[in-house]
């Protein structure tokens, strides 16, 4: 059997979240949305589904600087422009106080310093939410970064519910395009805000590139092998964190068992 040629189309991936995300508020009780704002597309783009799909008025965006953050003016743009309630609130302190416990009794590595404060906003995220009536986190990862375990495990991969992680990096921009969220966010060089260079920088290749790989299985030999290199080794993540909505069927590669 032939595969049919791969096609997006934005309006009619939004009517698919729109329909399944409005059927899991109402077998939740979900009547309040807490997301992290961290100036990025993800969350720009996560946010206004939720606007758009239950109203502004059921979005609380959370801005969580660790210190000075260089974009927080992205993320007030964010807010301001989809009309959401928003709370700032700085980890900094909880950061070093944390730090400080642990510097004493163990060798604090590179990787704790890049992961603790990805833990630290899902601590606040989830704080906040039991803070509002029938309030529940939304996760902003995307398929494309899980797939090469671009991600924080109980981090910024944590969450009730994840509309956009069976998209793409390439498909949760066209969404975003959709939905009218301005390009200088959509399309803004994607970065985790935690380290001196941006996410394709450290990975070694563009996102474009993985998404022709996952969707159009194009990409040489030697690329798709070190794809699925990191999938087998990242792909406790998604292993253990499940979350719903797969909108579009893994491509062979990810489904193949792991050696």
């Amino acid at each position: 059997m032939s595969v049919p040629p791969y096609y997006f189309n934005a309006q009619s991936v939004f009517q698919n979240i729109e329909a399944h995300f409005r059927l899991w508020a109402a077998e939740t009780g979900a009547e309040q949305f807490v997301v992290g704002i961290s100036g990025g597309k993800d969350s720009a783009v996560v946010a206004a589904l939720l606007a758009r799909i239950f109203g502004p008025e059921h979005v609380l965006g959370v801005l969580l600087p660790n210190g000075l953050q260089t974009d927080i003016r992205d993320a007030r743009e964010v807010v301001q422009l989809l009309g959401i309630r928003s709370l700032e609130v700085n980890i900094r302190p909880c950061f070093s106080a944390l730090l400080d416990e642990l510097r004493p009794r163990c060798d604090v590595s590179e990787s704790c310093l890049i992961n603790l404060p990805a833990r630290l906003r899902m601590s606040a995220l989830f704080a906040i939410a039991q803070c509002e009536p029938q309030a529940f986190v939304v996760n902003t990862s995307n398929l494309s970064e899980d797939i090469v375990g671009y991600a924080t495990q109980f981090g910024d991969n944590a969450g009730c519910y994840a509309p956009i992680q069976s998209l793409t990096v390439t498909e949760v921009r066209a969404l975003g395009d959709w939905l009218g969220v301005p390009a200088h966010l959509v399309h803004k060089t994607p970065a985790d805000g935690l380290q001196q260079c941006s996410d394709e920088e450290r990975l070694g290749f563009s996102y474009a590139e993985l998404d022709r790989l996952i969707r159009l299985n194009e990409g040489s030999a030697e690329f798709r092998e070190k794809v699925q290199h990191l999938y087998r080794i990242n792909r406790y993540k998604q292993d253990i964190v499940q979350m719903p909505h797969p909108l579009f069927p893994f491509p062979n590669f990810v489904a193949s068992p792991q050696n």
